[in-house]
């Protein structure tokens, strides 16, 4: 029995050796086109690049189509893409009814459908895998983008049909929408690549982040598409020296100057100019939370449970004076939410989540706001975790949302401005590396920006901005900011450990800073390169009118994207009421303070 049992498990042994040679050899093929597919999928204008005029030419068969469409698609970055999706389309094949609105409409009906269809193929290719603690925590972030996306698309959907027959000279809301859906997939993959680059703590699983990218990648570049196609609109409707004099009357007409000095947009009333006039204007709130018993709830999370769902009118929660140790969300169904606390020192939010614990960087913020036009003033967030817990947010903001003198404390990812629009005024924002991150469009205005001490051998990057295509309407715009070491960030130590304005994350990364100070602790070539992520050429970096004695630009980077100058008319777009204002007014629900002049 010995004997024959010892033949057996030798024969068995033998067949599977062959076995996992013969399974290794396919993976390695199977990883070899995914990878091929995933070059051919990220090819922009370049082979898959070439003009449009070039890519009608090689396919004769579309030489009858209509010709908006050829126009159109040769404006996109991926035009074979481009034709493909809307040829087919019924509106191709009139000239009369065919316009660049209805194109659009085509292109993000047809993004809707990818989305939908992907769901559930993600899901059942996940469902056959053992997902660690880590990787389970990324994959339900993928899912909630995917849904994100889904409900953006929508929106953008809605708000491009309610435009019909209607003269916009500018789209803003719909680029903010889209450029918003376009985040949503590159932070699903992102969370895949954080794990991948914690190597010495996580296990390396390539193929699930290879699968995501040859999934979403073509989402991606429909909505890249979608945008292209809005820009040509905007080209069409109005040259550009027309659409230049149109925003500079916009904002001459649209701002009123009050007795106390602040430009308010004219469409906001007597009360709620005296409200942002006032710092100490009292609000009354809908309920009140305190730790001590003496509220309506002891916990923020309580409070914002019982919140209305959908609410169109503000709904103000009252945070008494205290340390509240909870994870707080404003989900997507709380609208108009508004948090005011008892003072910046006085009422804190506080967490310690952080990616070593196993929360992904999208899952580790202390303080999480979906729900749209969020307000927030009088209070401090912060995420304890220590600087060897590498990535733990303190706040991630994926909506249209405003702060007024808020604190924002933690060390690596400390304030992640996923997307939409956002406005930091007279804020304290602390951190170590990519400590101010994200896509989405967001001014931060008289805000102090504190480099905090970083582990030894580390630099610090004090934003790292992911613009990922040329018409997405997103960047970071620091105006008239204190940008300087924090207490515990010695001179000494400053020497060791080298702070820079940011770093690029994508190939469109957009920063402004102007009329700042920025202090001693900043390197001379003020900007740090991150090849991994980005191209150079491409990036739109700009320092205007900087003072201090970190704002010396003579030894600044030499890249082609960046401009240690630039004119005042460049540097008024990012300004408040150019770059954050889109057609809905966003901001009227805000009572803060606003600039919007240099």
């Amino acid at each position: 029995m010995e004997e024959t049992s010892t033949t057996t498990i030798t024969k068995n042994s033998a067949t599977k050796t062959q076995n996992k040679a013969v399974f290794s050899f396919l993976c390695f093929i199977i990883f070899m086109v995914s990878l091929f597919t995933i070059f051919l999928l990220t090819q922009p204008n370049s082979n898959i690049q070439e003009t449009s005029q070039n890519t009608i030419k090689q396919l004769p068969s579309l030489q009858t189509l209509n010709p908006i469409i050829k126009t159109a698609c040769s404006s996109t970055l991926y035009p074979s893409l481009c034709l493909s999706t809307l040829s087919p389309s019924p509106i191709s094949t009139s000239t009369h009814t065919t316009t660049l609105a209805r194109l659009v409409e085509a292109s993000i009906n047809h993004t809707i459908s990818l989305v939908s269809s992907s769901q559930p193929e993600i899901i059942n290719f996940f469902a056959h895998h053992v997902l660690n603690l880590q990787e389970k925590s990324a994959f339900n972030d993928c899912l909630d983008m995917l849904d994100q996306t889904l409900y953006e698309l929508a929106l953008a959907l809605n708000d491009l049909r309610s435009s019909f027959g209607i003269f916009r000279p500018f789209y803003g809301n719909l680029k903010t929408l889209l450029s918003a859906a376009m985040t949503n997939e590159n932070t699903c993959i992102d969370g895949f690549y954080d794990l991948e680059e914690m190597h010495s703590i996580f296990h390396k699983k390539k193929g699930l982040r290879i699968y995501l990218e040859i999934k979403l990648k073509p989402i991606i570049h429909m909505i890249s598409n979608s945008l292209a196609i809005i820009k040509h609109m905007e080209e069409m409707i109005k040259q550009e020296q027309e659409d230049e004099l149109f925003l500079h009357n916009q904002q001459l007409s649209s701002l009123e100057r009050s007795k106390s000095g602040f430009r308010f947009p004219t469409w906001m009333s007597k009360k709620e100019r005296r409200m942002m006039g006032s710092k100490n204007y009292r609000l009354k709130p809908n309920v009140v939370v305190a730790s001590d018993g003496s509220g309506n709830y002891r916990k923020i999370g309580e409070a914002i449970k019982m919140a209305p769902n959908m609410s169109l009118s503000r709904y103000v929660i009252k945070i008494k004076a205290g340390i509240y140790k909870e994870n707080v969300e404003i989900p997507r169904n709380k609208m108009n939410i508004m948090l005011i606390g008892d003072g910046i020192n006085s009422s804190l939010i506080s967490g310690n989540r952080s990616i070593v614990d196993g929360f992904s960087t999208f899952a580790s913020a202390t303080l999480t706001v979906i729900g749209d036009r969020f307000l927030a003033r009088d209070l401090t967030v912060e995420n304890t975790a220590s600087p060897e817990m590498y990535q733990a947010v303190a706040i991630r903001v994926t909506s249209n949302s405003a702060f007024f003198r808020c604190n924002f404390t933690s060390n690596q990812d400390t304030l992640y401005a996923h997307s939409l629009r956002q406005f930091y005024r007279e804020c304290i924002i602390q951190g170590t590396i990519d400590f101010i991150f994200g896509n989405a469009a967001a001014v931060f205005h008289n805000c102090h920006i504190l480099a905090r001490k970083p582990i030894l051998g580390q630099s610090n990057m004090i934003t790292a901005q992911s613009r990922e295509d040329p018409n997405q309407n997103t960047g970071f715009s620091l105006h008239n900011c204190t940008i300087k070491a924090a207490p515990n960030f010695s001179l000494l130590d400053r020497r060791r450990s080298f702070t820079f304005l940011g770093r690029p994350w994508r190939n469109y990364s957009r920063t402004v800073i102007m009329k700042s100070y920025l202090g001693d602790l900043i390197h001379p070539l003020g900007w740090s390169q991150w090849d991994k992520y980005s191209n150079l050429d491409t990036v739109d970096y700009i320092e205007y009118r900087n003072f201090g004695p970190g704002a010396d630009t003579r030894y600044r980077v030499k890249w082609r994207g960046y401009k240690k100058n630039c004119t005042e008319d460049l540097a008024k777009r990012f300004t408040v009421g150019a770059f954050l204002h889109g057609s809905d007014d966003w901001l009227q629900s805000t009572w803060f303070p606003l600039f919007h002049d240099l």
